[in-house]
């Protein structure tokens, strides 16, 4: 009986042991077509492998590159908060990146960046080439590709940033230095000037080898300083914004409710209600049809806080040859009403922005 309960004494105190151990650390896969993500993390996992299929995408739709040879590429997520945020390594010739996911506004740019140094890394090294040798506005463009493939309003955003900014400099941008938005412009007016598929994939191939392809591009005329503030400003002057920002949409409304004209007193600025007494003038009816004509294409680009002051003035263009006198003041006082409204509305939408970046 004693040696029973020693037994039964024995088996208990290493099931209680057992029970107090650390439970093992699990590691899940995904498998991508960039390389292998391991991690402890299924929702850390998922978003690396969205960032990795959306680089392909872009590369495989976009760009017409073919597969790359081997090495293969594994990401390896980390938890250590002594780890850094991301290093990209070569190990027994596999291309490794190591990510520690820091805050939730930079993770995406985070693992971009990630994504954009493994394929570079993978193409340098199955070259013979060192991992790392590849030109840093490749890197950056890339980076910003795969968040416009996520992302496909900040293409928008970013068009409009570079039409309300200086350009950066040549050099900032090549040597990395430059805002991400700067980087992704230079690439889709260097892709212009390459023209054909063939060609924006050799020079990728290229740039992923440290070779200075730049001097290349043009037969003639290198890609200078001069070059790339012409490039860059044909790229935003022949592509118009799918959509508007909320001051976009208030300055072009300013705008087109903007009526100037000189009947024998010189130019003077009328509203609507003054200008429907001359609505019989040749001038204004050229003028306004003009005006109908370019609201009814513009409007659907605008800002939603915009959208209903856009259609109250739309109703008053519509109905300013045909309406009474006394119906277009009652049409154009509520595009005024509304026009007041979407101005209260901007205003509340900047201040809470101006208080969510001053905590």
């Amino acid at each position: 009986m004693r040696r029973v309960f020693i037994v039964w004494l024995v088996m208990f105190c290493a099931l209680a042991q057992a029970d107090s151990l650390p439970p093992e650390e699990r590691i899940f896969q995904n498998e991508t077509s960039l390389g292998l993500i391991l991690g402890q993390d299924v929702t850390e996992n998922s978003f690396v492998a969205a960032h990795c299929e959306a680089l392909q995408r872009y590369l495989q739709q976009v760009i017409v590159m073919p597969e790359l040879p081997p090495p293969v590429a594994r990401i390896e997520m980390l938890n250590s908060e002594q780890a850094p945020p991301l290093t990209v390594l070569s190990k027994g010739g596999v291309v490794v990146a190591q990510i520690r996911l820091q805050s939730v506004t930079q993770a995406s740019s985070q693992v971009a960046e990630a994504v954009s140094r493994i394929w570079l890394g993978r193409a340098a090294v199955a070259a013979g080439k060192s991992i790392d040798v590849s030109q840093p506005w490749l890197r950056q463009a890339l980076k910003s590709e795969t968040l416009a493939m996520l992302r496909p309003a900040m293409v928008d955003a970013w068009y409009r940033q570079g039409r309300a900014t200086a350009p950066a400099r040549l050099r900032d941008i090549v040597e990395g230095r430059a805002p991400d938005f700067e980087a992704f412009l230079f690439w889709r007016a260097l892709r212009g000037e390459l023209g054909s598929t063939a060609e924006q994939v050799r020079v990728m191939i290229a740039v992923s080898r440290g070779e200075d392809v730049l001097r290349e591009v043009r037969p003639t005329k290198p890609w200078d300083e001069e070059a790339w503030l012409l490039a860059r400003a044909n790229l935003l002057l022949t592509r118009m914004p799918a959509s508007l920002s909320v001051q976009e949409s208030a300055d072009a409304l300013r705008d087109i409710a903007h009526f100037v004209f000189d009947f024998g007193k010189g130019d003077a600025v009328w509203d609507g209600p003054a200008l429907v007494q001359h609505r019989e003038a040749k001038g204004v009816k050229i003028a306004m049809a003009a005006r109908w004509t370019a609201l009814q294409r513009e409007i659907l680009r605008q800002n939603p806080v915009y959208h209903n002051a856009w259609r109250a003035l739309g109703s008053w263009l519509e109905n300013f040859e045909t309406a009474k006198p006394e119906e277009l003041n009652e049409l154009w006082g509520n595009y005024l009403r509304e026009r007041a409204a979407a101005e209260t509305l901007h205003r509340e939408v900047k201040q809470v922005l101006v208080d969510s970046t001053n905590p």
